[in-house]
């Protein structure tokens, strides 16, 4: 089995050598616990070596995803945009500002262009890994249960069929024990690694935990995790 490193330091040899490839994976966490900076990691492994990214924002804009790279790590995405081994979108849903009666066509329409750009993208540059950030927000437009789950599974399906080893992210709520906030994302994927804040003493410290990995034997435990200033690391307890 073919296993694409994950650009995480210490974490490869925690789940089986890496995510498998093809394989859809959700990252989740609360706000702030690293999930764009471990997204950002996944994406530029793969292009060092080799392999063109897609990322796909839902919430921030283009810009914002470069000056995060540049701010947190150094990184020049531009540079990897303008060699066309990276594409990156902005795909964001338009909240009805008032009941519509068509809102049913509106999630339709806003799913199928949402794939649309995604294959479209991936087609581009050739990509072999790719980030959508987030799915949470997906999930809170389509807030139809059933609908929300058809348009999570379709989306996943669908990048399967595109032969791509992907990274979900997923926004826990802050009043949240869940995974996700619609609770749907977690049980249609591969792979899962929660991140989180855990308390120490008086303290927080950022945490990784890797609760589910298809096809692997992986660890269990919960592991010290820092976003330094070269990307994120593993600590072993």
């Amino acid at each position: 089995m073919i296993r694409l490193e994950s650009g995480v330091t210490n974490l490869d040899d925690k789940i089986g050598g890496g995510f498998f490839e093809g394989s859809v994976n959700l990252v989740t966490g609360k706000t702030g616990t690293g999930k764009t900076a471990f997204s950002l990691s996944f994406i530029r492994k793969g292009i060092e070596g080799g392999e063109p990214g897609v990322y796909i924002t839902t919430e921030e804009g283009k810009e914002d995803i470069v000056k995060d790279a540049r701010e947190m790590f150094g990184w020049n995405l531009k540079e990897y945009l303008n060699k066309n081994l990276l594409k990156i979108e902005s795909i964001k849903p338009v909240f009805p500002t008032r009941d519509l009666e068509n809102l049913n066509s509106l999630i339709r329409g806003y799913i199928s262009d949402f794939m649309g750009k995604l294959e479209d993208s991936i087609k581009e540059v050739g990509a072999d890994r790719v980030v959508i950030d987030s799915v949470s927000l997906i999930e809170m437009f389509v807030s139809d249960e059933y609908m929300s789950r058809v348009a999570i599974s379709s989306l996943i399906k669908k990048i399967k069929e595109l032969g791509v080893t992907s990274i979900l992210v997923g926004t826990v709520p802050e009043t949240s024990e869940g995974l996700t906030g619609g609770g749907i994302v977690e049980y249609l994927v591969d792979g899962v690694v929660k991140l989180e804040f855990t308390p120490v003493s008086e303290n927080y410290i950022r945490t990784l935990e890797v609760r589910k990995m298809r096809r692997t034997d992986h660890a269990v435990e919960i592991f010290p995790l820092e976003i330094t200033d070269t990307g994120l690391k593993v600590l072993e307890n």
